[in-house]
């Protein structure tokens, strides 16, 4: 109902510009001749009646004018309604304002790559252990007695940076400095005998990887109802799972892109969302998503089926690192961000928690039936 009543709208806008304004005038002003007038069109039937022989190149201007009069009207509202009149209204403002309001390229660059820093951002940090910002080391030894027998070893009380006394350890020495690794306990591999965390190089220490997120996206998608169909071309997009049901459709995009990438799904200067990254960019995959699923979703309802076309980006080897500012911003858009495998940050939910639960599955016939509008 929607797209009628924009057409019946246009429509009469159209009307009222083409009948009511110009082309009234255009006959009043060389024929004398109103539109709207029952006198005068019948004193041009009568004259039709009574053998009008059309002589004058202006009679002839006349009678073809009336004859293509609704004809040229249909034409003017057909392509009326294919003209997408917000989207060139808002790019002529852009340009005009552009035209009289040139930016700064230093500051527009700062602006754009500007990241903002929340809690959100400094939990995957590891914690400082001193005033110069060490990573905290975690006691994972096990102490061995005579016997060989491991047994865990008790961890190390935590001491504040301006401690400088000893402490008692259960079980062991007393007196330990600030830092120091229990003897009892397996040393970490970079370390010597005779060494501390304090002769420590910050190069030497290495972070634990992150855990990999195991999931099977196939399975996960068939309990939640759904038939899955993979490695889907669409839009010269290929989309790692198309998932299928009686009333949603998933188009589900892998992004495989390693790295550290800064998102940011808003048009600068007519060109695409960009993600950045440290030496690179790319345009947004959530925006390459997005316009195919509106591509998608037209053909859905075009040929009348009722699913409704859900985007679903799947974060699988790189970091979105702003992406706790970016929440808001991708609900608003409709999509699904979310994580698996080694896919970060830890803020995204996994793909067990993101994916839509369907109504049905349906039968093979309705998944062939969509597969013929890929």
């Amino acid at each position: 109902m929607g797209k009628i009543r924009r057409n019946l709208l246009v429509g009469l806008v159209v009307g009222t510009l083409f009948i009511g304004w110009w082309m009234n005038d255009f006959y009043i002003g060389n024929w004398r001749f109103r539109l709207f007038s029952p006198a005068h069109w019948s004193y041009v039937w009568d004259e039709f009646k009574s053998g009008w022989i059309i002589h004058s190149a202006s009679d002839w201007v006349f009678v073809s004018t009336i004859v293509l009069l609704v004809p040229t009207f249909l034409v003017l509202w057909w392509i009326s309604c294919k003209i997408r009149w917000r989207q060139s209204a808002l790019a002529g403002c852009r340009k005009i304002k552009a035209l009289f309001c040139k930016p700064d390229p230093k500051k527009v660059v700062r602006k754009k790559i500007k990241l903002k820093s929340k809690e959100s951002h400094k939990k995957v940090r590891p914690k400082p252990i001193n005033s110069i910002g060490r990573p905290a080391a975690k006691a994972v030894g096990r102490t061995m007695d005579a016997g060989g027998q491991g047994t865990p070893a008790t961890p190390t009380p935590p001491v504040s940076p301006e401690f400088t006394g000893g402490f008692d350890l259960p079980n062991g020495p007393t007196g330990s400095s600030v830092g120091s690794i229990p003897q009892t306990a397996d040393r970490p591999a970079f370390l010597d005998e005779n060494d501390d965390l304090d002769n420590v190089s910050l190069d030497d220490i290495k972070l634990p990887e992150r855990e990999r997120l195991q999931e099977d996206v196939v399975s996960l998608l068939s309990g939640a109802n759904y038939q899955v169909v993979r490695d889907v071309l669409m839009n010269k997009l290929t989309l790692a799972y198309v998932g299928v049901a009686t009333d949603t459709i998933v188009l589900a995009l892998a992004d495989t892109e390693a790295g550290d990438w800064l998102a940011d799904e808003e048009f600068f200067n007519e060109e695409e969302p960009l993600w950045f990254s440290e030496n690179a960019h790319r345009i947004s995959p959530v925006y390459r998503l997005i316009e195919t699923s509106k591509s998608f979703q037209k053909k859905v309802q075009d040929a009348g089926y009722p699913q409704r076309v859900i985007p679903m980006l799947i974060e699988q080897a790189g970091t979105i690192i702003n992406a706790a500012d970016m929440t808001e911003t991708w609900n608003k858009m409709n999509v699904i961000v979310c994580r698996t495998d080694m896919g970060g940050p830890e803020e995204l939910p996994s793909v067990a928690a993101a994916v839509p639960h369907a109504a049905d599955k349906g039968t093979a016939a309705d998944l062939e039936s969509i597969r013929n509008l890929f």
